[in-house]
């Protein structure tokens, strides 16, 4: 995008096909419906972020255990335009968290290799 094009905001109905899809491809890939619809349940508020949808119908998605049930959760959605006001916003996790950081020394010779010896390399429990 070159900043010339406006995005397309999708309504709650365009929302819900995609997570709908979201479903069906992660249960493909996990091979398991309750373990992708597990996994799917992280990505719930996401998508349903800024629209006007009733906290014990939110409550549900985030423990949808089947695509029957995702379905059936999805039809229960009444449509509404993309809420404006959350566009442009970030969506996810915003904290980064710490910095990393190295043991005191750690770089001082960057040239220096640690050798490790075989036993050294594998856990023996």
């Amino acid at each position: 995008m070159r900043g010339d094009a406006t995005p397309h905001l999708p309504s709650l109905f365009e929302v819900s096909d995609v997570m709908f899809r979201h479903g069906e491809l992660i249960v493909d890939y996990f091979e398991s419906e309750i373990r992708g619809c597990r996994d799917l349940r992280k990505h719930m508020a996401w998508y349903l972020k800024g629209f006007r949808v009733p906290s014990e119908l939110r409550r549900q998605f985030g423990m949808v255990s089947s695509l029957e049930e995702l379905r059936s959760l999805l039809n229960q959605l009444d449509d509404q335009p993309y809420p404006v006001e959350v566009s442009g916003k970030p969506r996810g996790r915003t904290s980064h968290g710490r910095a990393p950081t190295l043991p005191d020394g750690w770089l001082k010779d960057p040239d220096e290799m640690i050798h490790l010896e075989s036993e050294d390399m594998f856990s023996g429990g």
